[in-house]
């Protein structure tokens, strides 16, 4: 069983951070559980070999579960973000969209620069903001990167004051 697992909380957004490892995009689990209703989704992943439909799953299921801010970083990141955009798109009819989700791709930032900006900057539309309180770190195929998410997560303040003191 995959377990979504709280590691801190950001006291500058109010949201709990909550970090997932899963080994293939196919481990990820029908139902996440965090602590509010939506929340700001960080995926980081080798998506090179992975095909539209493997994506599109992992994006419907984001979706359904109530991410409202997807941050993709990773190889072939930029295909996954236009993949959710296209699955959200088709969820939601155009005569009710009254809010958007949010979805950024980092391919030229590390991943230390992409999770500073998660932590800083992932704002969700203001149509979702109130009920966004958490944030979601899930790192597909790389225990490496998850130790790195689970770091800044972990201490998030301590992460950003580090971060923006290597890179200013």
């Amino acid at each position: 069983m995959t377990l979504v697992e709280r590691v801190g909380h950001d006291e500058v957004w109010g949201r709990d951070l909550f970090v997932m490892s899963i080994p293939k995009s196919e481990d990820l689990p029908r139902e996440l559980s965090v602590s509010t209703a939506r929340f700001v989704c960080f995926i980081a992943w080798d998506a090179q070999a992975a095909g539209t439909e493997q994506i599109s799953a992992v994006a419907r299921r984001l979706l359904d579960a109530g991410a409202v801010y997807v941050c993709a970083w990773g190889p072939d990141c930029e295909r996954v973000h236009d993949i959710i955009d296209e699955q959200h798109v088709g969820l939601v009819p155009k005569s009710m969209v009254r809010s958007v989700v949010m979805t950024t791709w980092h391919d030229d930032e590390s991943l230390e620069e992409t999770l500073g900006f998660v932590l800083t900057a992932a704002i969700p539309d203001e149509a979702y903001a109130e009920e966004c309180g958490s944030t979601l770190g899930i790192s597909i195929g790389s225990s490496q990167w998850a130790a790195e998410i689970r770091r800044a997560f972990s201490r998030p303040r301590e992460f950003v004051a580090q971060w923006t003191a290597e890179s200013g």
